[in-house]
């Protein structure tokens, strides 16, 4: 999707959104008031964004290996600079404090991520909810040895990366993963490969597990993937925020619902 259509269908979202605070169901407007009440600068947010600012003024090349469907920003070049990557292709600040407070409100025990890349956003769930352990999975080894070392300088023992396609990670922990309670999907933005990935790990989810969908308006084809998610029989409630979309299983929630939300500002400048 380029920047004219992805400016038009985020305006085309916002017409139609209501507000992020305007849910009937308590849980939900619990949820989204903790993650976007006032901005947390807690110090290793600070420390975190630091790195982020390093990756974006980086002008080491890399070598890079992409398993999923590319970016629309970064390109599919087998090199690429880190300034760039990190530019176009991490959550942004907002989103990640997002992420954190998901995990902080659920109380999430393990909280696995397809996409690692530099590790910004596991490094925010890991601070988030420090008694909780994150498991990334990140394909390409470039951007997965630099994370593994942004983890290790910010002294987060409770993070787990692991590099390995998504596929063969599913493979080869089967049996091994305990229960998830919080998944983020981010790594490959093609349908198939989507709910793919809901089907291999369905086994673990449970009623109290919530599922984060990045760039569910990415294309027609993610979208698609994501229309087909939220009419499992097994949702029971999902929200769609645009930039990434959340799937709940409760059966607390008295009946099915497919939100329809516009996030603070904020959410858009960072």
């Amino acid at each position: 999707m380029n920047l004219i259509a992805a400016t038009y269908q985020y305006l085309k979202h916002r017409q139609k959104a209501k507000r992020w605070d305007s849910f009937h169901s308590p849980y939900l407007f619990n949820l989204f008031m903790s993650c976007n009440g006032p901005k947390n600068d807690k110090a290793i947010y600070q420390k975190i964004e630091t790195r982020r600012k390093e990756f974006k003024d980086s002008k080491e090349i890399i070598e890079r290996i992409d398993y999923g469907a590319g970016s629309m920003l970064v390109g599919s070049g087998q090199q690429q600079k880190i300034g760039v990557i990190a530019r176009h292709a991490l959550s942004s600040p907002f989103q990640c404090r997002f992420l954190a407070s998901v995990a902080k409100f659920a109380q999430a025990k393990t909280i696995l991520e397809f996409g690692s890349s530099l590790g910004i956003s596991a490094a925010y769930m890991a601070s988030g909810n420090s008694d909780g352990n994150v498991i990334t999975i990140e394909g390409d080894p470039g951007l997965a040895s630099r994370a593994k070392k942004m983890f290790e300088e910010l002294g987060l023992e409770n993070i787990q990366i692991i590099q390995s396609t998504f596929e063969r990670y599913i493979a080869s922990a089967s049996g091994k993963i305990p229960p998830i309670d919080l998944l983020f999907l981010d790594g490959n933005h093609q349908s198939k490969a989507l709910l793919a990935y809901y089907h291999a790990l369905k086994h673990l989810f449970t009623p109290t597990t919530i599922i984060i969908v990045d760039d569910i308006y990415w294309s027609q084809d993610m979208h698609d993937g994501w229309t087909t998610l939220i009419a499992l029989p097994e949702v029971k409630q999902s929200v769609d925020c645009y930039h990434f979309g959340l799937l709940f299983f409760n059966h607390d929630f008295l009946q099915k619902e497919n939100h329809i939300i516009k996030l603070p500002w904020q959410s858009v400048i960072g």
